[in-house]
């Protein structure tokens, strides 16, 4: 994208050595949603197919640019590991933190800093326990966009800009925010917008009108899904979730995940004297991007899943890094930052670091943890064979292990119909004609009997004794429940 001289040579390993050493301690206690995305990619790698089970399209993949990248993946490791995708996730966690690498070396090189900066600020970024808990969902690729957005930007490539736009709004479409601002504040941008959005346009609009004409949908379900959920009970929305919701089980590991996004806050502050440089300029985007997401989401009235959080936690704290490096102009503090985010995170997750790689990672909230959920979803596999199964809730790690037709608003479009008419009812005129446009082309199917139901047993309307049941443990809380299969009359 960019030139890189010869003194930034080392960059790319460098950050592939630390994307690889995230993506190996996280491999086998990946959350359920990541799960939810690795079907998605096993399925288009495996059989060109775009659905979380084997036989049913659906567009609830929030990151369809990830869903794609892993599905490339899969098929990179297909002939040594077969269809693991775990693997597939470690190899494109090393792939993107080697290019992070390379676009924070740009920017670097651009405000006069050495490239330990950069390396500084991937490691303090990748090594927080509410990204690295979330991983497997495109925390890392919106990171990763993040870094490309702010070197063209203080570069002024606007073209460039462009392409890292599109790729952010395949990404996530949230990812408008941090465009937005960047576009704005990066003179050599502002001045050429026109290029940067024709740019943006051309590369990234066929995939909507693909997933539009093909999906049903050019944006994908969750959209409707997790808007429509609000929050995870009283006082536990986005704006109050860090405290609310997490605080309680995770206190040490929210206090490390906020720490640097803190730091931040105030070298943001410091730089706002010195606006008129475009390296200051572009950090000070990302800042205030940051902020910007933050006000958004809390507005949209979303539940606090942990990965929301990532991407102003990403953003402020590349701004601590870096905003550091100009303030300071010190080699020093480049070496000892990535070593104090290690010792950090290190700190954070005694009961999951040990042995490697974890059982279940620092921010956990699943009802069974990933191991359990492996087991459970194989057996069910062999159970059912090509039957439908309803999903007791979570879906993603089980239907990952099942590949049957476990089926929920995830996976099946007629189940998800009815949220998303209710969506389109209760919205204002503007945003239900936007909803009325973007689902003018699904074709809704009746949905098809399950004669297999997965249940909890702790659940309101207790199921009968069934098949088959399962014992599991909820990760860091350690209830205990248990999963029951039964067929329904």
């Amino acid at each position: 994208m960019l030139g890189v001289r010869s003194r930034d040579v080392l960059l790319p390993f460098g950050g592939a050595l630390v994307g690889a050493l995230t993506g190996t301690v996280a491999s086998r206690g990946l959350i359920d949603d990541t799960y939810i995305t690795l079907a998605y990619a096993r399925n288009l790698a495996a059989h060109g197919h775009w659905g979380m089970t084997p036989d049913i399209t659906s567009n609830a993949a929030t990151s369809p640019l990830n869903v794609l990248l892993l599905a490339g993946s899969f098929r990179v490791v297909e002939p040594f590991a077969g269809y693991d995708g775990e693997l597939a996730l470690a190899v494109l966690t090393t792939v993107l933190g080697a290019l992070a690498a390379v676009f924070l070396g740009q920017y670097c090189r651009r405000a006069g800093l050495s490239s330990g900066w950069a390396l500084g600020a991937l490691v303090v970024v990748l090594a927080n326990p509410m990204l690295i808990s979330a991983l497997g969902l495109e925390v890392v690729l919106v990171f990763t966009v993040l870094a490309a957005l702010l070197a063209a930007g203080v570069t002024g490539r606007a073209g460039w800009f462009g392409v890292a736009a599109a790729a952010g709004l395949v990404a996530r479409l949230d990812m408008i925010v941090f465009i937005a601002v960047l576009a704005l504040i990066c003179g050599g941008v502002r001045r050429r917008l026109h290029v940067a959005i024709a740019t943006c346009c051309a590369a990234g609009l066929p995939w909507f009108a693909v997933s539009w004409w093909w999906l049903g949908s050019a944006i994908p379900d969750t959209f409707v899904i997790k808007t429509n959920q609000r929050d995870f009970g009283p006082g536990r929305t986005y704006f109050r979730g860090l405290w609310t919701h997490y605080v309680p089980d995770f206190a040490v590991a929210v206090a490390v995940s906020v720490a640097a996004a803190a730091i931040g806050v105030v070298v943001l502050l410091l730089l706002l004297r010195r606006f008129r440089r475009p390296e200051v300029a572009g950090l000070i985007g990302v800042g205030l991007g940051g902020a910007a997401y933050f006000v958004t989401y809390g507005f949209l009235g979303v539940p606090p899943y942990q990965w929301y959080y990532v991407p102003p936690l990403a953003a402020l704290s590349v701004v601590a890094v870096l905003g550091l490096g100009l303030l300071t102009r010190s080699r020093v503090v480049g070496v000892l930052l990535p070593a104090a985010a290690i010792a950090g995170l290190g700190f954070s997750v005694p009961s999951a670091a040990w042995p490697l790689p974890w059982a279940y990672p620092p921010v956990f909230a699943n009802f069974a943890t990933p191991a359990q959920y492996r087991e459970i979803g194989a057996e069910v596999g062999r159970i059912v064979g090509d039957e439908r199964v309803a999903a007791p809730g979570e879906i993603g790690t089980l239907a990952y292990a099942c590949d049957c037709e476990l089926v929920d608003q995830f996976s099946d479009p007629a189940i998800v119909q009815g949220v998303i008419d209710a969506r389109i009812a209760e919205s204002g005129p503007v945003l239900g004609k936007l909803l009325e446009w973007n689902y003018a082309r699904r074709e809704v199917t009746p949905a098809q009997p399950t004669p297999w139901v997965l249940r909890w047993r702790s659940a309101a309307v207790p199921p009968p004794e069934g098949v088959r049941s399962w014992t599991t443990t909820a990760g860091t809380w350690q209830r205990v429940d248990e999963l029951v299969l039964f067929r329904q009359e």
